[in-house]
């Protein structure tokens, strides 16, 4: 039995899908399937995939016979697949030699558990960072941050393949696939976790769905968070809604009164299906970005003046704990790929000096 079916979508990916499809057939773990669909490249991906195929049994190419877009040609994938398991894979990224035998280890031995990602280090330019650091990885926190940002990493995710087939990516969105995803997994009460172990290299180019396509990535958004919140807590008003798209998810508008207001808000309308603690825990992530986008000092602070302080110094400590244990993983994955070009090491700039 194949016990984990890697699927990828590629369209023109020759400039990194060699590299990408060396690190899969480099892992440690060997009982896998690697199903690509390749959708409707013109550039020499279809050769690049025909020649690592005539190699590799593992590997099995399906073209598609129109441009289906990401969302359906992972359905296609998901239909096809055979594992036990379904992991995610882009084909601009790197696999980390031990990415499915970690991964497959810890959904074994977790069972509850529907979906995990993991931690992953970001590469732009040469330069390499961690990425992630110091968040917490276990479901609350991940239900509570849908409410302000994607957490999970999508290239990373290994899930149940029961989990997968039955629930599927929605064909209607474009660019937001994965967020649609999670949030579905959530309301079902499905189990998702992060593995705190850098096991990718996601890389980060100009290219990218995320950095073409912002116009429809706010329209996505707002649809897919008017179901989200409107289900577990209440529809946000329009003044409220575009503000959140602008200073919440995407933080394009620096605002500390009207992040004040969001979160006043968002504490009063929690109720029973959030714990308070994961909540505060988002609002205080959402307040870093902030920070991380030039927020005056004096503003920061007096935002953060307004969380529970005995929440506030407890999550200090564990954040910069939890974030130098992250590093050290990073930078010894670094060293252990001759990376000479890593940046700094400081990945939570509210809690600097």
């Amino acid at each position: 039995m194949t016990e984990i079916s890697i699927i990828m979508s590629v369209y023109n990916g020759e400039e990194y899908l060699e590299e990408t499809i060396q690190s899969v057939i480099n892992q440690t773990f060997k009982n896998w399937e690697f199903i690509i669909i390749n959708d409707c490249s013109t550039d020499s991906t279809a050769q690049i995939l025909e020649d690592f195929a005539s190699k590799d049994e593992r590997i099995k190419v399906y073209p598609n016979e129109v441009n289906l877009k990401l969302p359906a040609s992972l359905n296609k994938a998901i239909s096809l697949s055979q594992g036990k398991y379904i992991a995610r894979m882009d084909a601009d990224d790197i696999c980390l030699p031990d990415r499915f035998e970690k991964q497959y280890k810890f959904m074994e031995e977790n069972s509850d558990v529907a979906l995990s990602s993991c931690r992953f280090m970001t590469v732009k330019n040469g330069v390499y960072m961690s990425g992630g650091a110091g968040g917490r990885c276990d479901n609350q926190a991940l239900r509570a941050l849908l409410l302000v940002r994607n957490p999970i990493l999508h290239p990373g995710v290994i899930a149940k393949a029961e989990v997968m087939k039955k629930l599927n990516y929605d064909t209607s969105l474009t660019c937001t696939e994965d967020l649609e995803l999670w949030t579905r997994m959530s309301l079902e009460n499905q189990k998702m976790e992060i593995l705190p172990e850098c096991l990718m290299i996601y890389r980060l180019h100009d290219k990218q769905i995320t950095s073409t396509t912002l116009e429809r990535q706010h329209t996505e958004v707002l649809k897919i968070q008017e179901k989200y919140y409107g289900t577990l807590l209440q529809k946000m008003d329009e003044k409220m809604a575009q503000f959140y798209i602008n200073g919440i998810y995407f933080t394009e508008t620096v605002d500390i009164e009207r992040f004040l207001e969001y979160s006043k808000w968002l504490k009063s309308v929690c109720s029973t299906n959030f714990d308070k603690n994961s909540i505060n825990y988002a609002l205080l992530e959402v307040l870093a970005e902030y920070k991380r986008c030039g927020a005056p000092k004096q503003a920061v602070l007096k935002a953060m003046l307004t969380f529970n302080p005995f929440f506030l110094a407890k999550e200090i400590i564990r954040r910069k704990q939890a974030a130098k244990k992250d590093i050290e993983k990073c930078l010894k994955v670094a060293k252990g790929l001759s990376l000479k070009q890593t940046a700094g090491t400081k990945e939570f700039p509210i809690f600097e000096k």
